[in-house]
């Protein structure tokens, strides 16, 4: 003996099928409004690393040419990098920049540049030994200093860290 089932469906009323559109689009305008603020904030924080890169990169750079040259000479304003008797490259100093020109190129360093100290060799103020730079960057002042007679080594990493460092903080405050 076969038995039959019989299934009632119950239907829904326009006013229902409404509310239920209603309720689904506010639903997905809070979910669409939460990952563009998600957007947002991670287009703010790729800013932010690649502000801190260009800036490690730029004090790599000036690091790395007074690691590599034999002699650094100065006149107002322009520094040339010698090694082995030729030019290895010309950083200049112009309005409130840092520009360092080689033969591959031209290259903005330091931006809002607001002081450079030199430090001579022997006090012979053509020769320079070191090189302090003081500029700002993203609101905040920076000094780094550059030269042959220290452990660039050591003070890279502790430059490294320290910003890393200040982003981190800054982060950490946006995100309060």
């Amino acid at each position: 003996m076969k038995r039959r089932f019989s299934y009632t469906f119950a239907a829904s009323t326009l006013v229902e099928m409404l509310i239920v559109i209603i309720v689904s689009g506010i639903l997905f305008i809070a979910l669409f409004d939460g990952v563009n603020l998600v957007r947002r904030y991670t287009n703010r924080l790729n800013k932010m690393l690649a502000a801190g890169n260009s800036l490690l990169d730029s004090y790599q750079q000036l690091d790395h040419l007074f690691l590599s040259c034999d002699s650094v000479t100065a006149s107002t304003g322009i520094f040339c990098f010698y090694k082995g008797g030729e030019r290895l490259a010309l950083v200049e100093h112009r309005d409130s920049l840092l520009v360092c020109t080689r033969s591959i190129g031209v290259d903005t360093l330091f931006r809002e540049v607001e002081e450079i100290r030199i430090v001579p060799v022997w006090n012979i103020p053509v020769l320079v030994d070191s090189l302090g730079v003081r500029f700002r960057a993203r609101g905040k002042l920076y000094y780094f200093e550059f030269g042959r007679a220290r452990d660039p080594q050591n003070e890279w990493r502790q430059e490294a860290l320290s910003v890393e460092n200040q982003f981190k903080k800054e982060e950490y405050d946006d995100m309060e």
